[in-house]
């Protein structure tokens, strides 16, 4: 059978021109067909170009011969059969490429122009018969090939799941890979607020440093003394004697008047 050929097909100009070769036999018989359509035109033309009774006129009509042969085992091979058909095709070939070449041989001298040369007729209608056999009575006579369209059948059904499943796991990669874009440019927003928020920040926290430190710099301090009652108490005063603030009432302990003092202190700044 054709088939039997288990390696992968290389279909070459076939495979981009045509399409995807099933058997290497396939790729073959395709080529032997146009090949035989070629020595057929090739034998018509060396017809009309060449006298009668010569042995260019013999090589035309030797040309023309070999056209059907391969015409027919081209067309046999890329049928599905099995490794006998093919074998039985390949017999038939040679038996009738035999017959054309014991024709060339004899041509002209040997040849009858009225009833030719019957071994050698015989010789060549053999070999076509055979092809015929090949691709007609031999598959009738095998075993059923069905498995194997089953088998390729199979073969291309779990290779169509296999696409369609790596279709859908790439969609999915794509739309994570669009969620997580969209996650990419929250972050982007949320990080660029976060900055601008951080800006202000730093902007009011050096205002704070500058009335800090503008308070540092002040001209007045605290003091603590005794009231005329003998009472702690603190005041700020200025560095030219005036009072800016004063205790409200007298402490219990100078402990307590510092406290106060401190406390007073902290919250001006």
């Amino acid at each position: 059978m054709a088939s039997d050929n288990e390696s992968k097909p290389s279909g070459g100009l076939y495979e981009r021109r045509i399409g995807t070769p099933t058997t290497n036999d396939e790729v073959n018989g395709y080529w032997l067909f146009g090949f035989g359509v070629l020595l057929g035109l090739a034998g018509v033309v060396l017809f009309f170009f060449t006298e009668a009774a010569t042995t260019t006129r013999g090589i035309g009509y030797a040309l023309a011969a070999l056209a059907p042969i391969f015409v027919m085992l081209g067309a046999v091979i890329r049928f599905p059969l099995r490794k006998a058909g093919t074998t039985l095709g390949y017999l038939g070939t040679a038996v009738s490429v035999l017959g054309v070449v014991w024709f060339v041989s004899i041509f002209p001298e040997g040849w009858s122009t009225s009833s030719g040369d019957s071994t050698v007729i015989v010789l060549y209608g053999l070999g076509l018969g055979l092809i015929g056999l090949a691709g007609t009575v031999v598959p009738l006579l095998s075993d059923p090939v069905y498995e194997d369209y089953e088998r390729m059948r199979s073969e291309t059904a779990s290779a169509t799941a296999e696409r369609d499943e790596t279709s859908a796991e790439l969609d999915a990669t794509r739309e994570e890979l669009d969620e997580t874009r969209g996650e990419l440019d929250a972050a982007e927003s949320e990080l660029a607020a976060t900055t601008e928020k951080l800006s202000e920040t730093e902007s009011a926290l050096g205002s704070v440093r500058a009335e800090t430190a503008a308070l540092r710099e002040s001209k007045a301090r605290f003091e603590l003394f005794e009231d005329a009652g003998g009472k702690p108490r603190w005041r700020l005063r200025h560095r030219n004697g005036n009072v800016i603030a004063t205790a409200g009432q007298g402490y219990s302990s100078r402990g307590k008047a510092q406290q106060g003092l401190h406390s007073v202190r902290r919250n001006a700044l």
